[in-house]
């Protein structure tokens, strides 16, 4: 569990780049202050929360939001430190810096759920507790009584070991905390990080399941799962020829999947003139 935190952690940059008048300097992001303007380059990790103040892209946050698909990002709209820049260039002003970033919100939810028992737990704390004293007040017994009518009190001691070792509730007291250690941190593996241990317990309950985002069941890449052809003079091929060919000028994630369809069909794309992208529509242009 400790270590989905530090991968969490990890999900920001070291370093942003600030832009100060017409120069761009780079700086630790532990510099960063409310109210900078920070250049985000192509591919890169956010390194704060902010508001897009120049240019527009698609922002991967599947690691912080589960969101599966790029979330497309323009002028005014917030940025999340830690997700990732798509393939343009950003001017993004600091908003959320430190302890006041999502990130950061969303480690200590995660640390103070860690460090919170669940109702098992708690139980099982009560009763290793009165265990305890049942051991301890069992073995005084065995002590005392074989102190008087055992042979010496060597043998009495020995005795009064065995009696405290046996009834210890030493074992109960790893156990609990042990496999819910483990849960959590198999759960945190598979990228589940449990912010409430006896929600997380009530699970088990559990017979339906409903899912509320589109997406949220497949691996978060687009791909072509079915090319219809309604005139016989194209194939399959041909249609992804053509649709990668207008494609590979494009930033959006669906045209990713048909470029990447076209590289499994080894087709080749062709030259593409007169190129431009209708937002909210698709692309155009000519193909000689």
């Amino acid at each position: 569990a400790s270590k989905a935190l530090e991968k969490l952690a990890q999900l920001m940059p070291d370093t942003a780049h600030l832009i100060k008048g017409s120069e761009v300097k780079e700086v630790k992001i532990s510099e960063l202050k409310k109210g900078d303007k920070i250049l985000i380059k192509a591919g890169e990790k956010i390194p704060a929360d902010g508001l897009i103040v120049k240019g527009s892209s698609y922002i991967d946050e599947s690691m912080l939001t589960g969101e599966s698909k790029p979330v497309h990002k323009k002028l005014e709209d917030k940025v999340i430190g830690g997700s990732v820049n798509g393939d343009t260039v950003l001017e993004v002003r600091v908003e959320g810096t430190g302890e006041e970033s999502y990130l950061t919100k969303v480690i200590n939810l995660v640390k103070e759920a860690q460090s919170s028992k669940s109702k098992t737990q708690r139980f099982a704390d009560k009763a290793a507790n009165w265990l305890t004293i049942i051991a301890v007040t069992t073995g005084a017994v065995t002590l005392i009584y074989w102190f008087f009518y055992g042979p010496d009190l060597a043998f009495a001691i020995e005795r009064m070991a065995t009696v405290m070792v046996i009834t210890c509730p030493h074992a109960l007291g790893l156990a609990i905390p042990l496999v819910t250690a483990v849960s959590t941190s198999l759960s945190a593996k598979n990228g589940l990080l449990i912010r409430n241990r006896t929600a997380f317990e009530n699970s088990r309950k559990i017979t339906t399941v409903v899912f509320d985002k589109t997406g949220t069941l497949t691996e978060g890449n687009f791909g072509v799962s079915l090319v219809t052809v309604t005139d016989k003079n194209y194939d399959e091929k041909k249609i992804i020829r053509l649709a990668a060919s207008l494609e590979k000028n494009s930033e959006h994630p669906i045209a990713k999947g048909i470029i990447s369809r076209a590289e499994e069909l080894k087709v080749k794309t062709m030259q593409v003139s007169d190129f431009e992208v209708i937002k909210g529509q698709g692309v155009k242009g000519k193909i000689e």
